[in-house]
């Protein structure tokens, strides 16, 4: 991506329970979340992003 000119990485998620572990992953692997639109796919079922920047030193 960065041959490319990618600067940064989004991914979306659940925020429902069940989605619990993936939300962990993304965090670990250096993601944070930038937002939240609450009840996206149905009450209580938030859409969450996620940013990451890539190194483009590398």
């Amino acid at each position: 991506m960065t041959a490319r000119g990618g600067r940064v990485l989004l991914v979306e998620t659940s925020g429902l329970p069940e989605f619990d572990r993936v939300r962990s992953f993304y965090r670990k692997c250096g993601y944070d979340e930038k937002a939240r639109i609450r009840d996206f796919c149905k009450a209580g079922d938030d859409k969450i992003v996620y940013r990451k920047a890539i190194d483009t030193q590398a």
